[in-house]
């Protein structure tokens, strides 16, 4: 709309505001192919990333070399009111107002008919610039910049208020947090359209050049709240990941005592992790089953009344409570495993597993983290220290 110097204030933040909404475009191509939920969406972001790239003044040239100027200027603002069109529409619907979404499309058609109703019975002009000092008019008159502008305003004004309404509303925090980050574009969207009016009505030159800082800085909220999605696969197998790798050593040590509860032998930590990158949801559930039944192998070589002297020795350490369980089955772990190690088997009854851990994968895991952590504690150590002094004092045949 407005003619930019070449070095306008922060000109290199609106290239990489665009860069980023053109990679998540790009990226976000495929799953818009196979799942028809997240079209809109795409379309939005994608028509957003035609019109804001068609505003640079190095691609308009490049554009004005091939065709003809005025269809070029016309064309980008066409571009630019379809693009806010579909913004509107995606919100509306993402926050449940799928009714307003006809009368989105018939007040967009009504604008495009205005528009180009105006372009025509304007004083001939070649293009569509509001210039910003005295001089030959190069744009139509200043309702067409009105109607434009002010359709924006209206739409982004709209959708900012459903994006940051809903956003607070949403308890998922992901889907939160997108809305948030994409409202606060659409919100500088709106201060654009709004200091765009301002200059097509008072022509002041010195305004056109924040337009650089605020669309790039539009670009980059809108990008980063369409790439959340994206994010959620790479996030989730990183905390997965992380799981693994807390729990690796505890595993590592079940299982080299206990080899029958898996079907590989135990390798290093990274060798294990980068074999789990591609299904880290399924290679963690299978890890969690394989501590259990690791644990459960290990009965056998708990005595009767293990259990009981591990839970005086945590209660006399004064764990905090939530961690208590943990803390007892590790001290009660590391005496099985050093009894599975010497081949001592429990004479009499067993002592049991303790009965512990999740009612869901997320609380058994949270417990399996605490385990681990107090199974190479000094708690432990000292219990295991215990228990073998205890053994050694104790006469032969009444050790257990």
């Amino acid at each position: 709309m407005t003619d930019r110097g070449p070095h306008g204030l922060f000109e290199q933040l609106e290239w990489l505001g665009l860069a980023l909404m053109w990679v998540v475009t790009l990226l976000r191509a495929p799953v818009a192919v196979r799942t028809p939920q997240q079209r809109p969406l795409w379309l939005a972001v994608g028509l957003a990333s035609v019109a804001m790239t068609l505003q640079l003044p190095q691609v308009s040239s490049l554009a004005m070399a091939a065709l003809d100027p005025h269809t070029v200027f016309l064309a980008k603002e066409i571009v630019g009111l379809l693009a806010a069109t579909a913004v509107f529409a995606f919100i509306s619907a993402i926050v449940g107002l799928r009714r307003t979404q006809l009368a989105i499309l018939a007040a967009a058609v009504l604008t495009l008919t205005a528009l180009v109703t105006l372009c025509v019975v304007s004083p001939p002009h070649t293009r569509h610039v509001v210039p910003s000092g005295p001089g030959q008019e190069e744009s139509p008159d200043t309702y067409y910049w009105v109607v434009l502008l002010g359709y924006h305003l209206v739409a982004n004004t709209a959708c900012v208020a459903a994006c940051w309404v809903c956003g607070r509303q949403v308890k998922n925090t992901s889907t939160r947090a997108g809305l948030l980050l994409f409202g606060t574009g659409i919100a500088l969207s709106a201060v654009l359209m709004a200091l765009s009016l301002v200059h097509v009505l008072s022509r002041d030159a010195t305004i056109p050049h924040l337009f650089p800082a605020i669309s790039g800085a539009e670009a980059a909220f809108m990008g980063a709240g369409a790439a959340l999605p994206l994010l959620r696969g790479p996030w989730r197998t990183a905390r997965d990941m992380t799981v693994m790798y807390r729990l690796h050593p505890l595993w590592r040590t079940l299982v080299r005592v206990t080899p029958e509860v898996t079907l590989t032998d135990p390798r290093s930590r990274a060798v294990d992790l980068l074999s789990a990158v591609r299904h880290s949801d399924l290679r963690l559930y299978r890890r969690a089953i394989e501590i259990r039944d690791g644990l459960l192998a290990l009965e056998d070589y708990s005595p009767e009344g293990t259990l009981a002297r591990a839970r005086e020795h945590v209660r006399a350490a004064r764990i905090a409570d939530a961690s208590v369980e943990a803390a007892v089955t590790a001290c009660w772990a590391g005496t099985a495993v050093a009894n599975k190690r010497l081949g001592t088997a429990a004479s009499g009854r067993p002592s049991g597993l303790p009965q512990s851990g999740g009612g869901d994968m997320a609380e058994e895991l949270d417990f399996l983290l605490h385990l681990a952590r107090f199974f190479r504690s000094t708690l432990a150590a000292s219990f295991l220290s215990a228990e073998e002094q205890r053994h050694r004092a104790a006469p032969t045949g009444q050790a257990s």
